[in-house]
């Protein structure tokens, strides 16, 4: 697996998280993610807080573009494929109207015994 698969196959699964994010719909993660190493109610409190502390109404759905443009290659979705196999790791950008507002979510997508996808939310935090 390279790069591009592992985008590939986490885009539709972040792009729901990252919805419900959006839609303040946090319990509704748990249908598409584990939480590991962060509680939902704990991960709730992290999103709202970060919010309110720096004045933003709320995080962008997935389908806002972010108006991000270095000189540099950027991806608001990057993914860290694991050697040994076992799966990925994924970042995603969140934006507030277009603009990146510091916020990261991270994610790991582990391959277990029937092949599919296990989806787990390790943290959201500032970048």
């Amino acid at each position: 697996m390279n790069k591009q698969e592992a985008e590939q196959l986490a885009t539709p699964v972040v792009k729901e998280i990252v919805n419900c994010i959006s839609e303040r719909r946090y319990s509704d993660i748990e249908k598409y993610a584990e939480f590991e190493s962060i509680s939902l109610s704990d991960f709730t409190e992290l999103i709202e807080g970060f919010l309110e502390i720096n004045e933003l109404p709320y995080i962008d759905r997935f389908e806002v573009p972010c108006t991000f443009n270095p000189q540099y290659e950027y991806h608001q979705l990057s993914c860290i494929v694991y050697s040994d196999g076992r799966g990925f790791h994924a970042d995603y950008d969140l934006t507030t109207d277009g603009e990146l507002n510091d916020l990261t979510l991270n994610m790991e997508f582990l391959f277990i015994e029937s092949g599919a996808l296990a989806v787990k939310i390790s943290d959201a935090h500032v970048m």
